[in-house]
């Protein structure tokens, strides 16, 4: 689903940036006092020239270092105090359940590879950067919730009044033409069933530019995808795999769409949902993650050594972001 790929882009965008910084954040200290001929031949390291101008390695890491790598630093303290806590409490995160949320973010698009290389094209996470990132996620949310009690009947409740967020939904991979007019829909259509290629006739008779290019590929969408016009999810939930519907009026105009593909997705069997269910109503009787993460910095005694030196006067009291992925 193009919207929901593009929210999960943004997301993971702050997360890639962090992961970056780490290498960079390390690396600025030690460039700062340069000690040997090889550090000396880094520094003066060109980069990039513009005009008469040069920019070598060392001045673009003291200027990522100075603007970012307090919070690296704080996002490091963060790691480290969620995995003092987990150590000290015995909570383990296994690769059963990082694989598991990672299926889960993968929601929307067509594969596994599909989503992977998205997030490497998109904003350059890795594969080791994601599985990192989650299970940090996973491991403060056990701690979190280590304490918090969830009766069954709670669960039971929230099931009973909440029936449409365990229900299993179907996804489709779709196409469209979109025309202006009934009239110039009737015609795609007909050029359609007549045998054309339908990616052709998409990039010669589509209105909609975003797609238009693409063949009018859609890629994957929701049964309930609120961004997607009602009558198009309709026609879709109609038509076999390799079928193209007839014109249907939509608030751009008039489509015809094709059924690529079609799935379904299952929310999983009444012991999963019930521990989903659990999960998520922990979550929300516990204190909010950045919340949470800043108290365990507290107790394991974060002190931040010469922080205004390295990063300015204000650096000592900067409070700690929220861990990726959390509340």
């Amino acid at each position: 689903m193009r919207n929901g790929k593009l929210l999960w882009g943004i997301i993971v965008l702050l997360m890639a940036a962090c992961l970056v910084l780490a290498r960079i954040a390390m690396i600025g200290p030690r460039a700062s006092a340069p000690d040997s001929s090889a550090s000396r031949g880094e520094q003066s390291r060109i980069v990039a020239r513009i005009g008469d101008k040069a920019i070598t390695s060392e001045t673009l890491k003291q200027k990522v270092y100075s603007k970012y790598g307090l919070e690296m630093l704080n996002q490091m303290l963060d790691h480290l105090a969620i995995q003092l806590e987990a150590d000290d409490r015995g909570l383990r995160v296994d690769e059963k359940e990082i694989a598991a949320e990672l299926t889960r973010m993968q929601q929307g698009y067509g594969s596994e590879e599909e989503f992977y290389q998205s997030m490497k094209e998109q904003v350059g996470m890795t594969r080791e950067e994601l599985h990192e990132d989650v299970y940090y996620k996973l491991l403060v949310e056990k701690a979190a919730t280590a304490d918090i009690v969830v009766g069954e009947n709670e669960i039971s409740d929230y099931i009973k009044h909440h029936p449409e967020e365990f229900a299993n939904t179907e996804q489709f991979h779709l196409q469209y033409i979109l025309n202006e007019t009934l009239d110039q829909a009737n015609r795609t259509y007909e050029l359609a069933m007549g045998g054309n290629d339908f990616s052709t006739l998409a990039k010669e008779r589509s209105l909609d530019v975003n797609t238009a290019s693409e063949g009018g590929d859609l890629g994957w969408i929701e049964e309930n995808d609120p961004f997607v016009s009602p009558n198009i999810l309709k026609a879709a939930k109609g038509m076999a795999v390799g079928g193209i519907s007839q014109p249907v009026q939509t608030d751009g105009g008039y489509a015809i769409v094709k059924l690529i593909d079609r799935k379904e997705y299952k929310k999983g069997n009444p012991e999963a949902i019930r521990e989903s269910v659990r999960k998520q109503l922990a979550l929300q009787k516990a204190p909010p993650i950045k919340d949470y993460t800043q108290q365990l910095r507290d107790k394991w005694k974060t002190t931040l050594v010469n922080a205004d030196q390295e990063f300015g006067p204000t650096a000592a009291s900067s409070p700690s972001p929220a861990p990726s992925g959390g509340q």
